[in-house]
């Protein structure tokens, strides 16, 4: 046994030395089960993590292997049907980043099926919801343009059950239940914004000091603009992540360190062979070269960024949009995004103070104050309501950037907070009338998932 108690393939997995390409042997008890399904999660966070479309082509025939595997199982047990259903879950997310949508839907039918015979076979069995809570989320949350695809397949879900649904999964002991506290806390960070509740799921958990624990833990609390705590916890995963020396790179950019952000950044580009956040890399590694005053290198990786191929993350897709508007770009203003992002407080207030001397055009005049807002809503300052009320008067001005709609947003939440839930929903209901914006599918997807909250009465 480890030092966490746990079997060598969990041990492996929760120290992310991730061993991929395990094929299973014929299980013989419950447990052997559960390693079935460790194993998988081996290939799972490997293909994730490493983004290799060769890497998927060959693990690919595991699914089918280890779903055998368990169906051979001859004991009656609800282990059975539950991990079958979380590894087609698993290869469903797995297919979707691999370009293979068709099939992802497949597996989620084929997931939601297996958890509804287990759910009628061992009503009692507390991990059903687990599974259920997820798929119950996952299709609350679908964009419009896939919502078809579930109807044709009878399946439905509200973000609100499913969230009753994994918080009955919330065992601080096991590596199951450490799995339901990251899905929490990065549901609670990236889809509810309650950054102050967020980081508690993983920080009450037993296994909250393993790698896996603190890589998720550090994008939760970056996402909760605490991006200097986040870093701290990023080390232990970045020898077998190479996602987490991208992580470290933002968040020293977002603190104005650009020397070591580009450290951090060039490591990253050179450690992985993917496409998820190359555009975004090397747009940073420009702009932190434009920073230093280096105009050269800055036009150099400029271009490199223009031609990266990197389209399909949304962080890339900004990036794109970045690119694409940089002419018309505040660079200083640029800077404070990135540090009320981070929660870098006192550049921030350094910035703004330096913007408040500057000469700026009408536009730039909302966008102030639209950073401002999003700088007191984080600190908690009653004086949001007001900056972002005057944001949204301007909202035909900027109606194609996302100052309107997510100031919009963000007000809803705060009425919603007071009690004014009459005025929350006509704010959620707002920010769906924009019609062309960055981070449009979060956005709607944040408030639609807010109206449907409000109409059952809160989460």
């Amino acid at each position: 046994m480890s030092a966490y108690g746990q079997k060598q393939t969990t041990q492996t997995l929760l120290d992310l030395q991730l061993k991929p390409g395990q094929r299973p042997s014929s299980p013989k008890s419950e447990e052997a089960l559960k390693d079935i399904y460790f194993e998988n999660l081996h290939d799972v966070f490997y293909l994730i993590f490493h983004e290799s479309d060769s890497a998927f082509e060959a693990l690919q025939e595991m699914e089918e292997q280890r779903l055998d595997a368990i169906e051979n199982f001859q004991l009656p047990s609800p282990w059975k049907d539950f991990l079958q259903a979380e590894i087609k879950l698993q290869w469903a997310f797995l297919k979707l980043k691999y370009g293979e949508e068709w099939n992802a839907f497949w597996s989620l039918k084929s997931a939601n099926k297996s958890i509804e015979e287990n759910l009628e076979a061992y009503p009692s069995f507390k991990l059903n919801n687990r599974t259920r809570g997820l798929l119950n989320i996952l299709f609350g949350v679908t964009p419009d343009n896939y919502q078809w695809v579930f109807k044709l397949f009878g399946m439905r879900g509200t973000v609100r059950d499913g969230i009753k649904q994994l918080t009955e999964t919330r065992d601080t002991n096991s590596v199951f239940g450490l799995e339901s506290n990251i899905i929490l806390g990065m549901i609670y960070s990236h889809l509810l914004e309650e950054t102050e509740k967020a980081p508690e799921f993983i920080a009450q958990h037993q296994l909250s000091n393993s790698s896996l624990a603190q890589y998720f833990q550090g994008i939760i609390l970056q996402k909760s603009h605490q991006a200097e705590k986040a870093r701290e916890l990023w080390p232990s995963s970045a020898n077998n992540v190479p996602f987490s020396t991208y992580l470290i790179g933002e968040s020293y950019f977002q603190e104005g360190n650009y020397n070591e952000s580009l450290t951090y950044f060039q490591q990253f580009l050179s450690e992985f062979d993917g496409l998820t956040y190359h555009k975004d890399a090397l747009l940073k590694i420009a702009l932190a070269h434009k920073f230093l005053g280096n105009s050269s290198a800055f036009e150099n990786k400029l271009e490199e960024a223009r031609d990266s191929k990197a389209n399909t993350s949304e962080i890339d897709k900004n990036a794109q949009k970045t690119i694409d508007n940089l002419e018309n770009i505040n660079f200083e203003m640029l800077k404070l995004r990135y540090a009320i992002d981070g929660g870098f407080f006192k550049n921030a207030v350094t910035l703004l103070s330096d913007l408040e001397q500057t000469t700026l055009n009408k536009l730039q005049l909302v966008e102030l104050t639209y950073r401002k807002a999003r700088m007191a809503h984080i600190q908690n300052q009653p004086r949001a309501v007001e900056l972002y009320r005057k944001v949204i008067a301007e909202a035909d001005m900027i109606e194609e950037s996302y100052f309107a709609p997510n100031a919009f947003l963000q007000l809803g939440y705060l009425q919603r907070e007071k009690g004014n839930l009459d005025m929350a929903k006509m704010y959620f209901e707002r920010v769906l009338t924009f019609k062309k914006h960055p981070y449009k599918a979060s956005l709607d997807s944040k408030a639609n998932v807010a109206l449907s909250l409000l109409d059952l009465g809160g989460d």
